[in-house]
Parts: structure tokens; sequence; C-alpha cells
């Protein structure tokens, strides 16, 4: 699409209050999920209808900054700053939630640093984060424990983000290189 020939039209204008830190979209591209970490709320958008119901999600202890669709239409993964009187695995834990009702249903710990990025399979219930500790670790929905863990090289950076192909088969991960030089980008067989 060329949008200097032709703007997209606008379905819906959705306010809100603080910044936006994190959107995604459900594969149905029915719902959209925002997050926001100056309020800590998340958002169910129904892009159908172009409203955003019921009330946001407050998470006022745990905080919320990154959000990320799974393949139930109302269950996200997300991860915040959580609080500092914490232990250091809880509050960089990624949580696995329940819109539905309001649930946690398993939290995944391991990082040291705050998480950077989330990306779920798009062909399985597995999952990459990516951290501030220069690791990429490989989660799966149904189990607590991290199931691999990728450290990353000391010639980069601590802002990794990690994310799949539309296939599944493999994922990537950038950092910065720490001597502000650039950035790496490595290509991973997901299999």
């Amino acid at each position: 699409m060329d949008f200097a020939r032709a703007a997209p039209k606008m379905g819906a204008v959705i306010r809100g209050k603080a910044p936006v830190t994190s959107i995604a979209y459900h594969e149905d591209g029915i719902h959209l999920f925002v997050a926001s970490e100056e309020d800590s709320r998340l958002r169910l958008v129904d892009c159908q209808k172009g409203t955003s119901e019921p009330p946001p999600l407050k998470f006022e202890r745990d905080g919320i900054r990154l959000v990320e669709a799974t393949h139930h239409n109302l269950c996200v993964l997300f991860s915040g700053k959580g609080s500092k009187s914490h232990p250091t695995a809880q509050r960089n834990a990624v949580h696995y939630l329940s819109m539905y009702d309001n649930k946690i249903l398993r939290n995944f710990r391991g990082h040291s640093g705050d998480v950077t990025g989330i990306s779920m399979s798009p062909v399985d219930d597995t999952f990459v984060t990516a951290s501030e500790d220069r690791t990429v670790r490989l989660w799966d929905l149904r189990q607590a424990g991290c199931l691999a863990q990728l450290e990353l090289p000391p010639s980069v950076g601590n802002r990794a983000l990690a994310t799949y192909d539309g296939t599944g088969l493999v994922f990537g991960v950038t950092a910065p290189l720490a001597s502000g030089d650039g950035h790496l980008i490595h290509l991973y067989d997901a299999r």
C-alpha cells in the first residue's frame, strides 16, 4: 500500500490516558491487547466493534510493560517492572494471564534483568523472551521451567529483542553491539 497516494481509512479511535508501551494482535484479528507501563493497565480492544471493553486490568504490584497474544483469544503473556522488594527472578518474570477471569495461569521465572521482548510461536505453545541479562530463553506455556537458554556474546549490549518468523521454524535475535558500532542480527533454527 502506498500511503503517499492514498492514506488508509481510520476505523476507530480509542483514547487512553497514558502512553502505550506494547501492542499485540491475536491471530484471529478480533482482539488487540494494549499495555501501558505508566498507568500499569492492560486494555482489550475489540477490533470488529472498535471499542475497548471490559474496563482495563490494573497491575499495581507487578506493573506491565510488554504484552504478547497467545493462541487462546483471551490469554496473554506479559511482563512488567515488578516491585523492587520482590526477589530478582520474581521481579523479572513473564506471566501467563487469562483475561476471561483475570487469573495468572503460570509464572515463568529465570531472567535476572528486565524482559525486553516476548514472542509467541505461531505453530505451538512455545515462546521466546529476551532480557537485559543478555539471555534469550525458550519456554512452553504448559510447563513452568525454561526449556533452553541462549547467552549472548560479551560483545553485545543488554537490550536484546527476539521474535519468531511466521512459520515458527526460525527465530531472530537482535542486540546492539556494546561498543556502540551497530547491531547484530542472528537467525536460529527453532526445531
